[in-house]
């Protein structure tokens, strides 16, 4: 397990001063320079002097700064020193001027204004509960935002009482998994990361199952002993595929057939749906409470505002509610406040309206100019969410269009990045492509780009 960035940079300045670098006396580097040079955080670099306080490598002057201490009498140590510390991920990519990061948003719309005032308000009304730990479950008021959000967009039926607010999705799978004891998982594939992980780190049995174009296989599903399964039916993650309404009901029939069965829907980027009206939930679907669902605001609102949560059925609260030392949310009041007031009088409805055409331009710029290639590109999953695929299909290699990649500047995320190691499949060139983080004024070289590196 690789150290923490600050304990490398440590290391390194230790074995610096050790082996004679810095002299007795000499005047260290100060923690903004150092900051700057390795384009690391001041916490980072905080903590790795404190250290070297700690133990006697250097010692500080009021309003003069940091000096070498006499160290002389200790032994010399040959190790690889700053050559040794790793560059900050920022500067690996440097080379790569046309990113398609599907973990990226359009920051040129965002409603900076509104969120000033909403941020000021939070602080400026009588609100001391925001300075307070906050509820277990996430704040009432937020938690009444999403629930009227829910059912008027997604369909989705539920009491405040039933959300569970949460920093991530991965956070709250963990809870799912604490809440649905003694069960075994089945999870999509290729499928989104954090719920192997979890399903990994705690142990807990699980199958994967592929995903066809319109939805898990059912039959695999339905032949199987396992109880819980994780799907993403309205964008799946990463292939685009929708689920179809035959392929949710069988799956919502299944979920009802069996009390220990239940179904984790994650609803991550259902809001961008462009060329029609957005497919409602599969929890709309459900009546007899089979159905857990979680979504985030990662990419309806921005990514660090670290807010997720989760509908739980109703027979499953009591479960929550008795969970031995449960985790309690750990977003923010402020945050949560600051959102729910963005909800409440409508302004998250036109920022979505808004976001769905900014994002479209995106998507439709880059469709039509790829469009005079479809003999060679197949795409697919370009109808809803952030992200879609394309399949190369004219004789180019996986290995072959990533040095093209590299030639061109272009970064790409492989699909083959979430299948197993041993897939047949991993070697089929297909590339995932996000396009929300682009600059309107970089839409045409960043098309250019792609299609350079992906066509002949």
């Amino acid at each position: 397990m690789s150290q923490p960035l600050y304990m490398q940079l440590y290391q390194t300045l230790k074995e610096q001063i050790i082996e004679g670098q810095y002299k007795s006396g000499d005047r260290f580097p100060s923690k903004r320079r150092l900051a700057e040079h390795h384009s690391l955080s001041n916490t980072t670099i905080e903590h790795a002097y404190q250290y070297l306080l700690d133990e006697g490598y250097i010692y500080s002057k009021p309003r003069s700064g940091y000096y070498v201490s006499d160290i002389e009498s200790l032994p010399i140590v040959t190790k690889e020193t700053a050559s040794s510390f790793p560059e900050n991920k920022k500067n690996k990519d440097h080379q790569a001027r046309f990113h398609f990061d599907l973990a990226r948003i359009d920051t040129e719309h965002f409603p900076w204004q509104q969120f000033r005032k909403y941020s000021r308000d939070v602080f400026d009304k009588s609100l001391p509960d925001i300075l307070q730990p906050g509820a277990q479950q996430g704040e009432y008021k937020l938690r009444q935002a999403i629930a009227h959000y829910l059912f008027n967009s997604r369909g989705v039926n539920c009491h405040p009482d039933q959300i569970i607010i949460g920093s991530s999705t991965e956070q709250l799978i963990n809870q799912v998994t604490d809440i649905l004891t003694e069960r075994s998982y089945i999870i999509e594939y290729p499928s989104y990361p954090p719920i192997k992980q979890v399903l990994d780190k705690k142990g807990l049995n699980y199958k994967r199952v592929a995903v066809k174009k319109n939805g898990i296989d059912m039959q695999k599903v339905q032949k199987s002993k396992h109880q819980v399964v994780y799907v993403t039916p309205s964008h799946q993650f990463p292939t685009g595929y929708v689920m179809n309404l035959k392929t949710r009901t069988q799956l919502i029939n299944w979920a009802q057939q069996h009390p220990e069965r239940y179904i984790i829907e994650d609803d991550y980027d259902s809001e961008f749906r462009y060329f029609s009206k957005p497919i409602p939930a599969l929890q709309s679907l459900d009546t007899t409470g089979k159905v857990i669902y979680i979504s985030t605001f990662s990419k309806s609102l921005f990514p660090s505002c670290r807010i997720a949560f989760m509908v739980l059925p109703q027979n499953l609260m009591q479960r929550y509610h008795h969970l031995p030392d449960k985790e309690g949310t750990t977003v923010p009041a402020p945050m949560q406040y600051m959102v729910a007031e963005f909800m409440e009088n409508g302004s998250f409805e036109r920022h979505l309206n808004k976001m769905r055409k900014v994002y479209r331009y995106k998507l439709t710029y880059i469709i039509d100019a790829l469009s005079s290639y479809k003999d060679q590109l197949l795409i697919e999953g370009a109808t809803t969410g952030m992200h879609f695929t394309i399949t190369v299909q004219n004789g180019l290699t996986l290995n072959e269009i990533l040095e093209r990649a590299n030639s061109n500047h272009v970064k790409l995320t492989p699909l083959n990045k979430y299948m197993k190691k041993n897939s047949q499949n991993k070697d089929i060139p297909k590339f995932i492509i996000g396009f929300g983080g682009i600059k309107d004024e970089a839409l045409k070289s960043h098309t250019d780009a792609l299609i350079k590196t992906l066509t002949i």
